[in-house]
Order: structure tokens, then sequence, then C-alpha cells
């Protein structure tokens, strides 16, 4: 790679990694790069198989997370899925909102769901809050999951494609 497509590359995988924290497509944008860079020199796709590998693991993280601490502390499955559909809800109801929008409702949302959920299970009004916590906690590990995985495949695309590692 020339070091003009070198720069280029790099500062796409830095604004993904920027992007992951905001409930956008960070991942995804990084292995789109990747697939360029591996088509355009020449690389064995067995590479970015591995990439896409690591994005998928990062998804799955980060969805089944708040779905997984809501159980944790103390909900039920109904609890569990409402984290996990609020959440996912609270992206799309987040994104008019610039920049922090997604993630800020993407948090509500798991939160509220948890609680909706275990409500409907528990047949009661009373909210359980701590149940709402644990799914928020559980997202946020979650983002961090995915987070570090997207640090993960900046570190190996740029090792491998621009420097030239093993």
């Amino acid at each position: 790679m020339t070091w003009i497509w070198a720069t280029v590359f790099v500062l796409v995988q830095l604004a993904a990694l920027c992007m992951i924290p905001l409930g956008l497509p960070g991942t995804w944008v990084q292995i789109v790069a990747a697939t360029v860079a591996i088509w355009a020199t020449g690389r064995s796709i067995v590479e970015l198989a591995v990439l896409v590998l690591l994005a998928v693991a990062g998804e799955v993280a980060e969805l089944v997370s708040g779905q997984w601490r809501a159980r944790r502390f103390g909900g039920s499955p109904r609890a569990a899925w409402g984290a996990l559909i609020g959440g996912f809800a609270g992206l799309f109801v987040g994104t008019p909102v610039p920049v922090i929008g997604s993630l800020v409702m993407s948090f509500f949302g798991t939160f509220v769901g948890a609680i909706v959920g275990e409500m409907s299970g528990r047949r009661q009004m009373a909210p359980e809050f701590r149940v709402g916590l644990g799914a928020v906690l559980g997202r946020a590990l979650g983002v961090a999951a995915k987070l570090g995985v997207g640090f993960v495949i900046a570190i190996l695309s740029i090792a491998r494609l621009v420097v030239g590692g093993p």
C-alpha cells in the first residue's frame, strides 16, 4: 500500500472505532475497509474471514449482554427479552438526535424494557429497578466488549495490511 492509502485506511479504522460507542456499525465499517484493502493488495481471504468472525462475535456480545445481566440481577426471562427488545428499539428512537441519541436511547430502552418485561411477568405495577440496572450494566459491558473487538480488528488489519505484518 502506498502511504496515502495507508493513511486513509488508518483514519477509517480510527473513525470506525469512534462509531462503536455511539451505537453505529463501526465494526462493519472496519470490515468494509479491510475488504477493500485485502482486495487491493491481493491478500488471502482467510484474513478477512478472521476479521468477520471477530465482528460477529462483537455484535453477539453487544446484543445478548443486556439480556444476560438482567437475568443475573434476578430478572425473569421476560425481563431479559424486554431488555433486548428495548435496547434495540432505543437505537432507532434515538437516531434523529445527532451523535449520542442512539447510544443514550439504547441504554434507556434497555432499562425500560427490562422493567416492563419484569412487571408483565410478575403482573404487578411495582417496578423492579434492580433488574433494569442490571440490564443497563450488561449493555455497557456489551458495548465495551464490542469496542475491544473493534480495537483488535483495527490492530490486526493495520498491522497486517499497512505495516505488512506476518
